[in-house]
């Protein structure tokens, strides 16, 4: 399948000692090394980018940078980055151009950031299209294309994954081949200190990650569900959702059936600490 999509510039349980020590919330450029079949990115819905960014900011200290609307999606997005090579991604939908991502949103009256969806990434994107099929999934092999602020071309890959009722606790993949990769100019939050996916016994997910070599996310059998935490300079922030809903693309609607990606979304807010601290993506984001 190959997308049209364009981001544009928008127009109008650990210590928090550990945690202000994590803390490196700057907004400068630096090196970034991507590790293969990691994850790459948390994606978080709002249904208001505005109220979720104020949100963010109060409960972590940091406040994401807004990278622009999703043409074609009907989404606008912001991040923050980890202080790894992973990041948070918040998206909502766009008021100014409706889409079919902005239309799910809405349909599945969001009212907090909550877990949506995750990415892992590879560099064997193409390759896993062809081996899905193997545990049951039917696979969207989505090819983009923009330019860099040089007007040299880029390219990237992302593999979303349907047949199945897991929402967004089946991962989708990317591959940025020859593009920049965010976390390298975006203000850190902390460190990403665990994420989790749950998921029943005998579900494909559990043989998908294991055959794509995932590293760095901790897999348990059980009753559905993602969850993750991290450091910032409020404390350590958790977030956690039982089926998160996940992207699902023009095309794929009726793959999935009905799921539970509504039920038990939460968010959990870090104890107030003892002592306060002292101390591609188009312009008007970065």
């Amino acid at each position: 399948m190959m997308a049209g999509w364009d981001l544009a510039g928008d127009d109008d349980d650990d210590d928090d000692d550990e945690d202000a020590s994590d803390d490196t919330s700057e907004e400068s450029e630096r090196e970034v090394i991507l590790d293969d079949n990691v994850l790459d990115h948390i994606v978080l819905a709002a249904p208001d980018l505005d109220d979720a960014i104020k949100e963010f900011k109060k409960r972590t200290g940091t406040e994401p940078v807004v990278a622009g609307t999703i043409k074609g999606l009907g989404i606008k997005c912001a991040r923050a980055s980890f202080n790894d090579t992973s990041y948070i991604e918040i998206i909502a939908p766009d008021p100014k151009g409706p889409g079919p991502i902005g239309e799910l949103l809405k349909s599945k009256a969001i009212t907090e950031l909550t877990p949506f969806h995750y990415a892992i990434r590879s560099s064997k994107t193409e390759t896993l299209k062809d081996e899905v099929s193997q545990f049951g999934y039917t696979p969207d092999h989505i090819t983009m294309f923009g330019a860099k602020a040089d007007g040299s071309p880029r390219k990237w890959e992302m593999l979303y994954l349907y047949g199945h009722k897991m929402g967004g606790i089946c991962p989708f993949f990317i591959n940025w081949n020859n593009s920049d990769h965010p976390c390298a100019t975006l203000p850190v939050v902390g460190k990403l200190k665990k994420f989790t996916i749950r998921a029943p016994e005998g579900d494909p997910v559990h043989e998908l990650l294991e055959h794509a070599g995932v590293d760095s996310i901790n897999i348990e059998t059980g009753k559905p569900k993602i969850s993750f935490q991290f450091s910032s300079a409020e404390g350590t922030v958790k977030f956690s959702a039982s089926k998160a809903v996940g992207f699902k693309f023009p095309g794929f609607e009726d793959e999935d059936g009905e799921d539970a990606s509504d039920e038990d979304m939460e968010f959990e807010s870090p104890a107030a600490p003892e002592l306060l601290p002292v101390g591609d993506i188009d312009d008007d984001s970065e």
